[in-house]
């Protein structure tokens, strides 16, 4: 666990009201008491066997910078809160086990540059919108519910993809049954211009032919 103060040289003289941030870690409920928490920059509590909610109250941590909760057991929705952090740069929520849908209030954060909730249990759509649009399909892999861009989910079910493949697969089809159609067309005209001539060259045609004359 790593906690980053922005200014540590004033810390002796911070007297704030204090935070309670309860975790539970490793089947033990701890708890954090300070009043230093409006001044962190940046907090990592990757991979720290974490269990239950996301706390709303990280929300109120307005100078964060950098958030990491990667790797852990976290389960419950992405607080809507975080969007009050506006000066948050990168938010690591991948490998645990969210669900519900990203609160479009996120879009509010025009600093974040980094943004991750791959392998969670998301669903509906992934909100559009300044710096939602800058984000790539990494950011939301292994959500098999999530639909919108960047990925090739639709929201209105199925695949782009899949419905691209169909219409490619359609064409072939159709590109298939005029290519047969023309091939049996001129096959039969091949055939009838055989017979037609083997027919005037044949001794029966000329002795037709002769006695007509």
């Amino acid at each position: 666990m790593s906690v980053y103060i922005s200014d540590p040289f004033r810390m002796a003289y911070l007297s704030d009201t204090p935070y309670d941030i309860e975790f539970a870690t490793k089947h033990r409920y701890d708890a954090y008491r300070g009043g230093i928490l409006n001044y962190l920059y940046g907090l990592d509590l990757s991979e720290n066997e974490l269990t239950g909610e996301i706390p709303s109250g990280l929300g109120d941590l307005l100078k964060l910078r950098a958030l990491n909760l990667s790797h852990n057991y976290l389960s419950g929705v992405v607080p809507a809160t975080f969007s009050g952090i506006k000066n948050l740069e990168s938010l690591d929520l991948s490998f645990n086990r969210l669900r519900g849908m990203i609160p479009p209030q996120l879009t509010e954060l025009s600093s974040l540059a980094v943004f991750n909730v791959s392998f969670n249990n998301l669903s509906g759509a992934i909100p559009q919108g300044k710096q939602f649009n800058t984000f790539e399909t990494q950011s939301y892999l292994g959500n098999l519910f999530l639909c919108g861009q960047p990925t090739n989910t639709s929201c209105n079910g199925g695949t782009s993809q899949a419905l691209d493949n169909g219409v490619k697969d359609d064409d072939g089809q159709i590109d298939m049954v005029i290519f047969y159609w023309s091939s049996a067309a001129t096959y039969v005209t091949v055939l009838i211009g055989l017979f037609a001539s083997l027919s005037f060259d044949s001794p029966w045609s000329r002795f037709w032919f002769s006695s007509k004359c």
